[in-house]
């Protein structure tokens, strides 16, 4: 079996499994979430309707307490003989538009003695308890003429008391029309399939609007919540139930009213039974789009495999091949591919050391030759040319020619030495070394070639901690070297710059020009030996810089300054056993 149909056969079958899984189970999990979303909702609009109407009444209380304090109430111990009090009640009546049927004053005995209904007057109610609380205050009460329960007519009152005398003198009366109660449940409901249920303390219905309130449901509603809106079955013989009760706003007196708001279960989930339908025509299309993705995702990661493989097989190290790139959404192929990059650059620097150390090893068998050859007849040369030199009778042209010879004899000693430190470096003698006092030193032993060639040299000491562990005279060749390289290729008026800081464990310094700088392809080159743009230079200064870096375990890179120049970057431990990061 291929890898192709492997993975095809699998994908497929994990697909198919998994949709018909998860579809059941978030049918049956938004089935759950959606009735507990509905019931919460149905108790928080249950509740905010009871706080409606109790907002309502408390409203209508209010204006029997403003009404009471009114002058021409006092009207009621003249039997209101000029009709004063009757337009008064009228008028209010009328400024409320239908919230109130009629507004009527009696004296103490129960008799109407001024109403906004003429026909009133003269009748007698049944007298209203006598208690200073009731008095001094406004009830609810449903109104006599009919029975408890019902909200046709729902009664205010409050006592009358002479604001000269001090003494009670009768009743104030206003009916609240059930017309407005009933208009408040309507709006709760209005536009959706809920219906609201107003019941009394003993179950009764007192008002209700909605498809359902017509409907004798009220008895298997009322045992689907618990007081106060606590749900103890959300769900009542295929009805959503959420319930409220009176919150006591404004010390409005308790009626033993509760609130319901209903909605039947097949018109809450209908949304669930659409999304039953769109999840069995989302599995039809899934499973065959699966099918679609399976057979290019399987051929995707098929195809990176065997040109992985074939790359393998044509893998020729002395041509330097580079890894394919592999185009895919697999992470695992996509390592491979990297891992097989990291190999040929691993394998690509180990050739470059291999380069490097047989032409270190060149270097050592030149320096070992010359060593033997050049240096005994320079030694027999120069001490020639120095006794030809201590003769008096030389012309100014044979002691300019013997003068030349010395010089000479001198700079092929110094190549000789150069090549000797290059074919076998001396290993680092370190101590803790002021990095600032050594950048000082190499600053005053080039003092003389920066005043010759018009160049300024500046340190810029960043480093707080400049101590590090190292081998003076070392480090004093590095920057040296560096800071002699720069001054080889600037013009008059040129600058050099070296700056410190502080990385970590180690510090680091750069030393940059604004000199012609180093071209991009040559920056990984000039360290290696022999590499020199320089005429008259033999391209081992900086290969001796790099070799004293590395064994002070620090690191030295080359890259384009700000200005345009050169730009060295060294970074050293500062303690011994360290490396740098």
């Amino acid at each position: 079996m291929t890898i192709r149909w492997a993975i095809l056969r699998a994908f497929l079958g994990l697909v198919a499994g998994t949709i018909l899984l998860s579809g059941a189970l978030s049918f049956y999990e938004f089935r759950g979430s959606l009735q507990a979303e509905i019931g919460l909702n149905l108790r928080a609009s249950a509740q905010a309707l009871v706080g409606r109407l109790d907002a309502f009444l408390s409203e209508r209380l209010e204006d029997l307490r403003e009404w009471r304090r009114l002058e021409l109430l006092e009207d009621i111990r003249v039997g209101d003989v000029d009709k004063r009090l009757a337009r008064l009640l009228a008028d209010l009546k009328a400024g409320h538009g239908t919230v109130y049927g009629r507004v009527f004053c009696t004296d103490l005995d129960g008799r109407v003695i001024a109403s906004s209904d003429n026909a009133q007057v003269g009748t007698v109610v049944p007298p209203a308890p006598t208690t200073d609380a009731e008095r001094t205050g406004v009830t609810l009460a449903p109104a006599p003429a009919f029975g408890p329960g019902t909200i046709d007519r729902l009664m205010l009152r409050t006592g009358i008391t002479s604001a000269i005398s001090g003494q009670p003198l009768g009743w104030l009366y206003a009916e609240v029309q059930g017309a407005e109660i009933r208009g408040l449940l309507a709006g709760a409901v209005e536009g959706s399939t809920r219906t609201a249920f107003l019941a009394g303390d003993h179950g009764q219905v007192i008002a209700a609007a909605g498809p359902l309130a017509g409907a004798t449901v009220l008895a298997q509603v009322e045992g689907s919540d618990e007081p106060g809106g606590g749900p103890a079955d959300p769900s009542a013989d295929g009805l959503l139930v959420g319930r409220g009760d009176p919150s006591g706003y404004r010390h409005v007196a308790d009626m033993g009213w509760h609130l319901h708001i209903v909605e039947p279960e097949y018109t809450a989930f209908a949304p669930v039974r659409g999304l039953a339908w769109t999840i069995l025509a989302a599995l039809a299309a899934t499973l065959v789009l699966a099918g679609w993705f399976a057979a290019r995702l399987s051929a995707r990661i098929a195809s990176p495999i065997g040109q992985l493989t074939d790359f393998a097989r044509e893998l020729d190290l002395a041509r330097v091949p580079t890894a394919p790139h592999i185009d895919t959404p697999m992470a695992e192929v996509r390592e491979l591919s990297r891992a097989f990059g990291d190999m040929l650059a691993a394998l690509s620097r180990s050739r470059e050391h291999l380069i490097r150390a047989g032409k270190l090893a060149v270097v050592g068998e030149m320096a070992a030759i010359m060593a033997h050859e050049v240096r005994t007849p320079l030694g027999i040369l120069k001490s020639s040319a120095q006794m030809l030199e201590r003769r008096t009778d030389l012309s100014p042209r044979d002691r300019e020619l013997t003068a030349f010879i010395g010089t000479e004899t001198e700079r092929l000693n110094r190549l000789v030495t150069t090549l000797l430190e290059a074919a076998s470096p001396r290993a680092p003698q370190r101590l803790p070394e002021d990095l600032h006092a050594v950048l000082d030193h190499v600053a005053a032993l080039v003092e003389a070639k920066l005043r010759k060639g018009d160049l300024t040299l500046t340190i810029h000491r960043g480093a707080a901690d400049p101590v590090i562990a190292c081998d003076r005279e070392q480090i004093i060749q590095v920057f040296l070297n560096l800071v002699l390289n720069a001054i080889q290729h600037l013009r008059p008026g040129g600058r050099i710059a070296i700056f410190t800081a502080d990385v970590g464990g180690a510090i680091e310094a750069w030393v940059e020009d604004d000199g012609p700088g180093i071209a991009e392809a040559e920056l990984e080159r000039c360290f290696d030996p022999f590499f020199t743009r320089r005429e008259g230079g033999i391209g081992l200064g900086l290969t001796i810089v790099r070799q004293i870096v590395e064994a002070h375990d620090g690191r030295i890179s080359a890259a384009r300054g700000r200005s345009g120049g050169a730009c060295f970057t060294i970074c050293l431990p500062r303690t011994t056993g360290d490396r740098a990061p």
